[in-house]
C-alpha cells in the first residue's frame, strides 16, 4: 500500500512540474496596462478573508475615487488562469498581491494591505489613494 502511495505522488509531482514548465513558456499576457495607473489586485483560485478583503478595499478605493478617470484602471487578475501566467510572472506574483503600477513602474503594497484591509482598511484605502495621486 505505501508503495502505490509513493508511486501516485511521485507522478503527480511529475506531472505538477510539466505542467509549470508548460505554464512558464506561455509568455502572453491577457491583462494589460494601458492606463497611466492601474491599481493591480492579483490572486488565486482560492483565496482566504483577508485575500478577498484586500480585493474589495482595493476596488471600492477605485470605485469611489478614481472610476470616472480614463487614465485609471482597476484590474483583478487571477493568477491561476492560463492566459494570466504571463502578467504573473512578469510582475513575479506567486499568490495574492497588490501593485500600484504608475507608468509601467510597480509599487508592491502587498505586505501592509495584508496588515490592515480587515482591521484597518482606511489604512489601506488612504495608502493606495497615497499612491494613485502622486502618479498622477
Amino acid at each position: 500500500m505505501k508503495k502505490i502511495i509513493l508511486i501516485i505522488s511521485a507522478l503527480a509531482m511529475i506531472f505538477s512540474i510539466q505542467s509549470c514548465k508548460n505554464s512558464n513558456n506561455n509568455k502572453e499576457e491577457s491583462v494589460e496596462f494601458k492606463e497611466k495607473i492601474t491599481i493591480a489586485y492579483f490572486h488565486g483560485e482560492r483565496r482566504c478573508k483577508t485575500c478577498v478583503a484586500v480585493g474589495d478595499v482595493a476596488k471600492l478605493t477605485y470605485e469611489e475615487n478614481y472610476k470616472n478617470n480614463k487614465d485609471i484602471a482597476f484590474k483583478e487578475i487571477n493568477i491561476d488562469e492560463k492566459a494570466n501566467a504571463g502578467i504573473a510572472e512578469k510582475y513575479e506574483i506567486a499568490g495574492s498581491a497588490l501593485l500600484i503600477i504608475v507608468d509601467g513602474k510597480a509599487e508592491d503594497i502587498t505586505g501592509m494591505a495584508f496588515q490592515n484591509a480587515l482591521s484597518n482598511p482606511n489604512v489601506l484605502e488612504e495608502k493606495i489613494i497615497e499612491i494613485v495621486n502622486s502618479g498622477l
